[in-house]
Order: structure tokens, then C-alpha cells, then sequence
């Protein structure tokens, strides 16, 4: 009998000790479960690349946002095409040519009839100046590339009465009647000797030209 009071007491001791094990287990849970949001809450708030990455992230967006407003506004700002900028180019060297055609030293005239052109004629001997006169036409290349020459001539001389005679429809008399068979032509008047130089002319042989104004002119 004693016996087995020994064993039923020690069987009790050992549920007792299961049942404190289990309580302790439980209680354990619970305390963890209702302190792990918090944990975990503190956990990623001191993560290193939780809050500081998003900022970072932020920071970053906006620097690109930055930067392509910049790029944007570089594009805005940028010079015109290699086309635009090629033509107006063009058009600048084009206006410069055409300034360059439509100036003429001061002293160089135009006679396009025989009137006009006996008048420089009458001009040069009351004044006593020396007349260079320069027959073209408007049609003739050679022509027009002598110009720059007859005019640089007539700047550097201006005590000399230049004078172009064009040919044109209505003074081909004027032409013939001074023994002009060929453009480009010159022709030069003393005021006294009158007509001393009558010869074709090119830009190969202008330098000849140029050494008969000198000539004729000191």
C-alpha cells in the first residue's frame, strides 16, 4: 500500500513538471508574440539601407529630374543644324557680294551713250585728269572678273577719272565708232595728248595695264 502512495505521488510530480514546462512554453509565446512587431519595427527602422535608401532614392530621382530639365534646356539652347547654319552662311557671303557689286570708288563713272561719253571726255581735259575708260559687257565672264581689279586701280588713284562703258542694245555705235571689236577694252586719255592707250585687257596681263595708268598719271 505504501508503495504505491510512493508511485502515484511521483507520477504527480512528474504532470506537475510537464505542466510547468507547457505554462513556461506558453507564456513564452505569448511574450514573443506580443513584443515581436515592436522588435521588428525597431529592427528595420535601424536597418542601414531601409529609410536612408529611400531618401537616397528620392534624392537621386530628383537629380535626374534635374538633369533632364538641363538637357532640356541645352537642347533649347543648342545652335541650329549643321543645314541652318551652313545656309545662312551662305546667304551672309551672299549679301556680302552683293554689297561688294553694288559699291564703286567715287571716282569711277558710267557713260552708256555717246553723249555721256564725251562729256568724262571733256570733263578730264577741263579738269586736266587723266580718263581710264573700261569697255565690258554684262554677258562677258572676263568682264566681270576684271572689276575687283579696275576698281582697286581707281581707289588707289582718285585724282583719275575712271569710266566704265557698257555695251548694251541701244550703243553699239558708240562701240564700234571708237574701234572697240573686243571686251574686255581700254582705253586712255591724256588732257592734252587725248587717246594714248587703246589695247585689250585681261587678268593675266592687268599688271601691264596698270604700270600704263601709273605711267600716265605721275
Amino acid at each position: 500500500m505504501a508503495g504505491l502512495v510512493s508511485a502515484s505521488l511521483n507520477q504527480r510530480s512528474i504532470l506537475v513538471g510537464i505542466l510547468v514546462i507547457v505554462c513556461n512554453n506558453v507564456f513564452t509565446a505569448a511574450a514573443w508574440t506580443t513584443t515581436a512587431p515592436t522588435s521588428i519595427q525597431r529592427s528595420h527602422q535601424n536597418y542601414p539601407y531601409s529609410s536612408h535608401r529611400i531618401g537616397w532614392s528620392t534624392t537621386q530621382l530628383s537629380y535626374r529630374d534635374d538633369e533632364h530639365d538641363t538637357l532640356e534646356s541645352k537642347k533649347k539652347s543648342s545652335p541650329p543644324p549643321a543645314k541652318d547654319f551652313q545656309s545662312r552662311m551662305k546667304r551672309m557671303a551672299m549679301r556680302r557680294r552683293e554689297t561688294g557689286k553694288s559699291w564703286r570708288p567715287p571716282n569711277v563713272q558710267t557713260a552708256t551713250s555717246l553723249e555721256d561719253f564725251a562729256n568724262v571726255i571733256q570733263e578730264g581735259r577741263t579738269k586736266n585728269q587723266l580718263v581710264v575708260v573700261r569697255f565690258y559687257a554684262n554677258w562677258c565672264k572676263k568682264c566681270q572678273a576684271l572689276r575687283p581689279s579696275f576698281d582697286k586701280v581707281a581707289s588707289s588713284k582718285p585724282q583719275v577719272i575712271f569710266v566704265d562703258v557698257p555695251v548694251t542694245n541701244t550703243n553699239v555705235e558708240l562701240h564700234q565708232g571708237l574701234g572697240v571689236k573686243s571686251v574686255p577694252f581700254a582705253h586712255i586719255y591724256c588732257p592734252e595728248k587725248g587717246l594714248v592707250v587703246e589695247e585689250k585687257i585681261s587678268r593675266r596681263r592687268f599688271s601691264e595695264f596698270e604700270e600704263l595708268v601709273e605711267k600716265h598719271s605721275s
